[in-house]
């Protein structure tokens, strides 16, 4: 249980960062005055995304092992 808790733990502390760096690219968006620079923040914000994405889906699935774990010790 400790090894799915050290992953849960790594995969929240990653959507965190991910999330604060799309807030922060959004934020810079809105003061941005080129179009080139509110481009290449956009892109980033993207990206950000896709990996909040991800993330959400590997700790989606971390708990879904976990529970079908509990499951089988309980039987």
């Amino acid at each position: 249980m400790a090894e799915s808790n050290k992953k849960l733990d790594e995969i929240a502390d990653q959507l965190n960062e991910n999330i604060l760096a799309v807030k922060g690219t959004l934020e810079l968006i809105d003061t941005s005055v080129e179009e080139d620079d509110l481009h290449q923040l956009l892109i980033k914000a993207i990206n950000r995304m896709d990996v909040v994405q991800r993330l959400s889906n590997e700790m989606l699935n971390a708990l879904r092992n976990c529970f079908d774990k509990m499951g089988e010790t309980r039987e």
